[in-house]
């Protein structure tokens, strides 16, 4: 069976769009849904004055690959006609006003922006991605991908609690641990995931990650030699699911060019636990000073403890996307603002973030939660 990704994000018509055209495309973005198995599952209303319109989406692997599906299935449902199990037909979309879109598209030279977020929990996929729908002929219509970078994900984007469970996973199977060293290892060498608060399973756990196409056990026996019985029966499961325990599935020279292999870095600093934005320190980089801000149509990126709202960071989120801002949960090319809270904990990784971003030239702002709420 399929992995399903699920994607949001907005849909924004660019040209000449009269409301023909809109009422022709909202006939066949009911059709897109295709049953709500993969496709365009739900999207606001669009109007001559207003071209831009949110929607959530699932794809089969990915969101992008089923947008290029878009018009083959439209062909094939348009032939089947397939029906609802009461016998009614799901669409109502005909041939010929499909042939009148795309000829509507490709004269008008209309073009349909997919700008989203598409994430694969089974195998870690997270993905931004804009693509664009044209009708060059007017015979069908065709979907290009424009701009996609990868979205890494970083423990920042859970809570607390998704890495405690974690460490609190790899702890059973050392009688003799160093809980900071294990954390500090955790977060370096771990897909972040709320795996471990979903399921203690050894089985789920250890094909999950194979769905990553990423094997964290080899890493944890070379830097930590378990010794417990829990890990002879974890490693039973893996014998199991893999042909070999885990020592056995060891590479000759694996794990030698990296860090988790040195002991010499059990001394160092966890960069990825300082906290960049206390009170009792100087910051270590500098915010940048805002006159004005246009919510609507920006990307937010939130990290550190917030004072408004309670500290309830979803409840900023909504205020943001009220005003037609977005938010993600990590800082990408797209970002506009990375926004600190005020009460401190700032992720490091964010802010280095920014920096990588700065340095390709895009301009993503640090602010202070406080020139957030001067705003909204």
């Amino acid at each position: 069976m399929a992995n399903i990704s699920s994607a949001s994000g907005k849909i924004t018509l660019k040209g000449d769009w009269t409301q023909e055209a809109i009422a022709a495309l909202e006939l066949v973005l009911d059709m897109w849904e295709f049953y709500g198995e993969y496709g365009i599952q739900s999207y606001d209303g669009f109007d001559e004055e207003h071209l831009t319109s949110y929607f959530f989406g699932c794809g089969r692997w990915s969101f992008s690959g089923t947008l290029d599906s878009f018009e083959d299935w439209t062909r094939d449902w348009l032939k089947e006609k397939p029906k609802r199990p009461n016998g009614e037909l799901i669409h109502s979309l005909t041939e010929e006003q499909y042939e009148n879109f795309l000829k509507i598209m490709c004269e008008n030279h209309l073009v349909i922006e997919m700008d989203f977020e598409d994430v694969e929990e089974g195998c870690g996929v997270h993905i931004h991605e804009i693509g664009q729908f044209t009708s060059g002929d007017g015979s069908c219509i065709s979907y290009k991908i424009m701009e996609c970078e990868d979205i890494v994900p970083s423990w920042d984007d859970y809570e607390t609690e998704a890495l405690d469970e974690a460490v609190d996973f790899f702890e059973n199977f050392l009688s003799d641990v160093n809980r900071k060293k294990l954390r500090k290892w955790v977060k370096n060498n771990v897909t972040p995931t709320d795996i471990f608060e979903d399921t203690d399973d050894y089985w789920e756990i250890i094909e999950y990650f194979g769905d990553c196409g990423e094997d964290p056990f080899i890493e944890f026996f070379l830097k930590f030699s378990p010794d417990t019985e829990e890990w002879e029966e974890l490693n039973g499961f893996y014998e199991e699911m893999w042909g070999c325990p885990v020592e056995e599935n060891i590479d000759e020279g694996y794990g030698e060019d990296f860090d988790f292999y040195d002991e010499d870095d059990d001394d160092d600093d966890d960069d990825e636990d300082r906290d960049v934005n206390t009170w009792d320190t100087e910051p270590q980089y500098p915010l940048d000073e805002i006159d004005s801000m246009e919510i609507s149509g920006s990307a937010f990126v939130l990290t550190g403890d917030f004072q408004n709202c309670d500290g309830d960071r979803d409840e900023v989120k909504k205020m943001i996307e009220a005003k037609g801002g977005r938010c993600t949960g990590a800082v990408s090319g797209k970002t506009n603002y990375l926004v600190l809270g005020d009460f401190g904990s700032a992720g490091a990784k964010k802010i280095d973030q920014v920096m990588e971003q700065r340095a390709k030239g895009k301009d993503v702002k640090i602010i202070a939660e406080y020139d957030l709420f001067r705003f909204l």
